[in-house]
This record gives C-alpha cells, structure tokens and sequence, in this order.
C-alpha cells in the first residue's frame, strides 16, 4: 500500500494526451466517448484513494420525512433560493440573481446522491446554480427527499411517488417542461420513480381505457446507481482502480435503502424495470459515466437496455474517472468543468 500511490502516478501519467473526443451513434443514444485526463485530476484521484473508506460517509441519521435544508452560501452571490414545501417535501428553487418573477417556460428537478443517507453537499449546491446561471428560462430545483435508515424506501418511496404526481401537474398548470436529474442514489431515486409512475400509468390506461398522464420530457442521470443487489463482478474487479467508493460502502448504501423490500425490487433496482416504457412516451434519458466508479458497469447495462428498447438520448462515457466526476467541478478539474459543460448543452436541448 505504501508504494501504490508512486505507482499508480507513474502508471497513471502514461494517460497524458491520449484519445480525443470520439463520438458514435448506437441506435437511438448518442455515446460520446472521452479518454484523456489531466495530471490534476491523476494527482486527486491518487490522494482520494487513500482516504476513500472515509469520504462521502454519512455523517449522522437523519430525522424522519424531508429536512429542511441551508443553501450553500457561495450561490447566494449570483443566485437567489426559494423554499416552499410541496406534498410535505421541501424543494428549493434555485435562479440566477438578474432574472426577476417566473419568466421560464423549463424546470429540472435535481435529487442529489449521498448514499440515500447524506442531504446535499455544497458541490451539488454549487452546480445547481451553475445549471441555473447558464440555462436561460430554466429554473433548478433541488429536493429535499427523505433519506435512509429512517426513511427507508418502503416509507420514503409512497411520499415520492405522491410529490412526484403533483409536480408533474404543476407542469401542465403552469405550462413548462420538466425534466427530472440526479447522481448516484438521487439518480437511481428519479429513474424508480419515471419507470413507475409509467407502470402505473400503463396499467391505469389498460383498465380504464384512460389517457395517459403528463411526463417529464427527459431523465439526465450522472452516474446512476441502477441495480441494488450489487452482485455484478466487475464491482470486485474495478474496486482497486476507484478513488472514493468500495464494495463494502456501497452494499451497505443499497441496505440502508431498500429496509425490507427485496433489492431486485424494480422500485429500488430500476434496471428491473421496463425501461421500454420510456421509449414508448418519448422520454428521453441521458447519462454521465465514469471509467473509475464501481457502479459505472451497472450502469452502462442500463445504457444498453435503453439502446434495445429504443430509448432516445446522449450519454458521456468518460475513461479512467471517478463517481459523479462532475461534482468536482468548483476545484478546477479539467474533466469535471468539460463534463457539466456537456450536461449544459445536452439538457439546453430538452
């Protein structure tokens, strides 16, 4: 261990000024693929190893329902954060300081990752407001769903399900576009909850012969945590090479959320799903993987799920990075700004 972070800077290194962007058309998904990786970004992933069994840990249980959050005070220098509360569940809306009233005619929902246990962290603060400054006539909205152990998915799930049903006819009150985003567990939160809510919606329609309900126009999942029995192997094989997560950290995550449904359950593992319903109301799914995280094969399984049901969409595979490399973005990591940069341009389009 001792001589593993000379090592693997040395090996690391050789990454320097390889492959440029390539792009490839898979059917309905647009892959974008990216290999290289600055030496500021090699030097963190090296330092971050070493301390990986300690970062991203859940600080202490949170109490029952949604908690009320404090927003990072770095974007209250350029944005302005509302709070209101909708189905018991508090929602922060995030807008760029120049922009006054409610001219906008897009909202993204953002559900942050933290193993289902941590509320946001001032990185997703911080890119939250950056979605919101170079998005025009878009409003970001973060929400304070409730985390685990104390609000498991059998108790925190039906309280989602309901605000999500009343944030999608906000939309059609209101006449804007939604869009539903998240990384890591928040990702794995939004999916379960679209690919559901179609379910419901499908089986509803084929009872009633009633019409369809409102949908979001689009998913963005950044490194999306898709299946909660973690039993993939490449989890084993790519745990030496991941900065900041292990196997052990993220089965106990899985356990802490899914209490006592079964983790093959489609509402905590939505690669159980049928993702073909996504196709079938054109919502489109875009996604940020990272060569390094240990998640990332899951979720380039659901990738290819999406490809074979014909889902539409853009996805950024980006060799050699960490979990949710995007969120470092605040400390000048190369990959991490070109990433949300990406993030931008693909969800202007929505």
């Amino acid at each position: 261990m001792a001589t593993e972070p000379l090592d693997k800077l040395t090996t690391d290194l050789k990454d320097l000024g390889e492959l440029p962007i390539t792009s490839s058309k898979h059917s309905s998904l647009r892959v974008t693929h990216r290999a290289e990786r600055s030496f500021y970004t090699v030097v963190v992933h090296v330092i971050t190893r070493r301390f990986r069994n300690f970062m991203g840990r859940p600080k202490k249980q949170q109490p029952k329902g949604s908690i009320q959050l404090k927003p990072h005070k770095i974007i209250l220098r350029t944005c302005t954060v509302s709070e209101r509360r909708v189905e018991d569940i508090y929602v922060y809306d995030i807008k760029p300081r120049n922009i006054k009233g409610n001219d906008f005619d897009k909202r993204i929902y953002y559900f942050c990752g933290g193993g289902w246990q941590s509320p946001p962290s001032g990185q997703h603060w911080q890119l939250a407001a950056k979605l919101a400054r170079q998005m025009p006539r878009t409003t970001i909205s973060i929400v304070s769903y409730p985390l685990a152990p104390n609000n498991a998915a059998p108790v925190a799930f039906p309280m989602l399900m309901k605000l999500y049903r009343t944030l999608l006819q906000q939309s059609v009150d209101e006449g804007h576009r939604l869009v539903f985003a998240g990384d890591s567990s928040g990702a794995n939160v939004v999916l379960s909850l679209v690919l559901e809510a179609l379910r419901e919606d499908e089986t509803n329609a084929t009872i009633a012969s009633q019409p369809q309900t409102n949908h979001p126009v689009a998913i963005m999942l950044i490194s999306p945590s898709t299946d909660l029995t973690r039993s993939n192997p490449d989890i084993e094989r790519r745990a030496p090479f991941d900065p900041i997560l292990t196997p052990d950290f993220v089965k106990s995550t899985a356990k802490a959320w899914c209490g006592d449904w079964d983790p093959t359950d489609r509402r905590v593992s939505p690669l159980n799903a049928d993702i073909g319903l996504l196709a079938k109301r054109r919502i489109r799914c875009h996604g940020i993987t990272g060569g390094y995280d240990i998640l990332g094969p899951d979720a380039v399984l659901l990738r290819d799920r999406l490809e074979e049901e014909s889902v539409g969409g853009e996805w950024l595979e980006w060799d050699k990075q960490m979990h949710c490399f995007v969120l470092t973005w605040p400390y000048g990591l190369h990959e991490a700004r070109e990433g949300v940069g990406w993030m931008v341009d693909v969800l202007k389009k929505d």
